[in-house]
């Protein structure tokens, strides 16, 4: 009887954990193993890291900049807060959470975007409400803005002090220009290239065809359950 039970719950343990993380031989003849970034690669990682650390990395430097022209530090403290706030638990939980990446047991996010992320929720197999969906478009927004909008107070202040730092001015401008093309260079690519082969199909900027959605949730018998139950529809063949 203890086996019998040990052996159900080990069964239903690995059904909850998506096809993503199981042994690959789950990916025999799978029709989306070319088509889906659907299993994890170290050069996946390395390549959303490549497309958002450049713009991240210029947007937070033209603010340190700004600081340093200007003396006044507490707006690098607001975007930062902001940033963890935003990231590492508003969107842990409306985004990543129902994520077949997340379904793998540990305290750490293994996944091809926000590597290394603490898991402080449990996975939700079922897609993302609209109410989760409307907070990560307003996250989104935020993400690209804020990098931006924290650049404005050193302009201002400068600006008030023209023409006596008129170099600094035009340095601040010239940051905030080049911030702006490294979040729209950043985004596009992210919408045309990742977000076509993301598993993660609830969210509002997920690109992948139904019907290749509809076979890995019929691969995942637990994450389709709860889709099917949400009201999801998979299309009749």
């Amino acid at each position: 009887m203890e086996l019998l039970i040990t052996i159900t719950e080990s069964t239903e343990t690995l059904s909850e954990i998506c096809c993503t993380w199981q042994d690959e031989t789950v990916c025999e003849n799978c029709q989306n193993n070319t088509k889906l970034d659907c299993r994890w690669e170290r050069r996946h990682v390395i390549r959303f890291l490549l497309i958002m650390s450049p713009t991240l990395l210029v947007a937070i430097g033209a603010i340190i900049v700004g600081s340093i022209f200007t003396g006044r530090w507490w707006w690098i403290l607001g975007v930062i807060i902001g940033y963890y706030a935003l990231f590492f638990i508003v969107e842990t939980r409306i985004l990543c959470s129902h994520c077949p990446y997340y379904s793998k047991e540990g305290l750490m996010l293994h996944c091809l975007a926000n590597y290394g992320f603490i898991k402080f929720y449990r996975y939700h197999p079922e897609p993302m409400n609209k109410f989760e969906k409307t907070l990560l478009v307003i996250g989104f927004v935020l993400f690209g803005t804020l990098p931006l909008v924290g650049q404005i107070p050193s302009i201002l202040v400068l600006n008030s002090l023209l023409p006596v730092d008129q170099g600094k001015f035009i340095t601040v401008l010239v940051l905030l220009g080049v911030s702006i093309l490294s979040v729209i260079f950043s985004f596009t690519f992210l919408f045309t290239r990742i977000c076509l082969k993301c598993v993660n199909f609830s969210c509002p900027f997920n690109n992948v065809q139904k019907e290749l959605a509809d076979d890995y949730l019929k691969r995942n018998p637990h994450m389709e359950k709860a889709w099917l139950e949400s009201g999801y529809q998979l299309l009749e063949k």
